[in-house]
């Protein structure tokens, strides 16, 4: 299964505002129905603290990533624009722009 796989970097003190994102949006009374419905199969947020700074590293698995981000950008459901503005206020992320560069290349996998 294809795999989508961004590192983003966490301006300075706003990793505890993206946990708590986190919780308000798994609570949310359609999250599991939106996930499913974008054809999300997984999909994980991980931190990675750096001496540089934290990365918040996402990890989606669908049958199409790169489609799936696209439907996203460009839905009006309630939890995906509160994700999208709280992506795009806190870490700088516009989902409704392309990337600025191609997306991640896998170069290992096991098994």
């Amino acid at each position: 299964m294809p795999v989508l796989a961004m590192a983003v970097p966490v301006p300075p003190g706003k990793t505890k505002a993206l946990e708590q994102h986190l919780v308000e949006a798994v609570e949310h009374e359609d999250f599991e129905e939106t996930i499913k419905g974008f054809g999300i199969m997984h999909e994980s947020w991980h931190i990675q603290e750096t001496p540089q700074g934290d990365l918040l590293i996402l990890v989606f698995q669908s049958a199409d990533p790169l489609s799936m981000l696209q439907k996203f950008s460009r839905s009006e459901q309630a939890l995906p624009v509160m994700q999208k503005n709280f992506l795009r206020e806190t870490l700088g992320i516009d989902l409704s722009r392309p990337p600025p560069g191609p997306p991640s290349r896998l170069i290992f996998e096991w098994p």
